[in-house]
């Protein structure tokens, strides 16, 4: 009986679960429904919580002065706690002083890595933010939520290395390197051979280098004039880890829009 009602009050509680909650009144009811319909979709999907919520004024709220500190209470309140950690990515807004946070917590560290954070809020949602397009905002914060938790199912965790703006560059930057340098280089010193060649005048026969009479060879010999060695130092591997918190549950980032 109590694995039925178990199995039964799961659905529930997941289809009750608020993931979009704006104290602020920076939203239309619609854009509320709709934010909060799809990152109900994205959490069920990828079973991690993805969530946004705006306060007016996070002291107001918590008692606290810090955007980390509101985030974490927000986590606690609706969806940490010592027996009920969920997987869980939050984006926090207090309006009075125009403070974010955006945090991974636990296993959701793996999709939302130090690299990933910093993509998603430079360059998708501080901009309209900053614009006070806020629907914009938090529509492009579910997109790469959706993308990043994709890559991580796929075994590709969003990264400097899976970033494919980032693998566009190093094709680019590899491709000038191994072409266009050495191209460079070759008429570098071509224009210098021929800039030491200005007196030479083009002959139509090398009478000019033939003796009277002829030449003959009386005597051969090899000589070794120099020799170059070149040597490549070979680096040693080194190991890299992603995360503002190597230690803790979570990790994350915080500032002003």
């Amino acid at each position: 009986m109590i694995l039925i009602l178990i199995l039964i009050a799961a659905p529930v509680a997941s289809a009750s679960m608020i993931y979009v909650v704006d104290d602020a009144g920076i939203l239309t009811q619609a854009q509320v429904d709709s934010l909060n319909d799809r990152a109900s979709r994205i959490s069920n999907e990828y079973k991690c919580i993805v969530a946004i919520h705006i306060v007016n004024d996070m002291y107001d709220f918590t008692g606290v002065t810090s955007a980390d500190r509101l985030n974490r209470a927000v986590y606690n309140t609706l969806y940490g706690g010592a027996d009920s950690a969920y997987d869980c990515v939050i984006l926090c807004l207090s309006m009075k002083g125009r403070d974010y946070s955006l945090w991974a917590y636990e296993d959701a560290r793996t999709a939302f890595t130090e690299y990933g954070i910093n993509k998603m809020l430079d360059d998708h949602i501080l901009p309209p933010l900053g614009r006070d397009n806020f629907n914009a905002g938090f529509t492009a914060y579910l997109d790469r939520s959706e993308e990043y938790l994709r890559m991580a199912r796929d075994g590709t965790p969003f990264d400097t290395k899976t970033d494919p703006e980032t693998k566009t560059s190093r094709f680019v930057m590899n491709l000038t390197i191994t072409i266009l340098v050495p191209l460079i280089i070759a008429f570098i010193i071509c224009a210098i051979w021929k800039g030491q060649m200005k007196t030479a005048k083009l002959a139509k026969t090398a009478d000019n280098y033939i003796p009277p009479g002829g030449f003959r060879l009386t005597n051969q010999s090899d000589t070794f004039l120099y020799r170059t060695t070149s040597r490549v130092k070979i680096e040693k591997s080194s190991s890299s880890s992603s995360g503002f918190s190597s230690s803790g549950s979570s990790h994350g980032r915080s500032g002003k829009f």
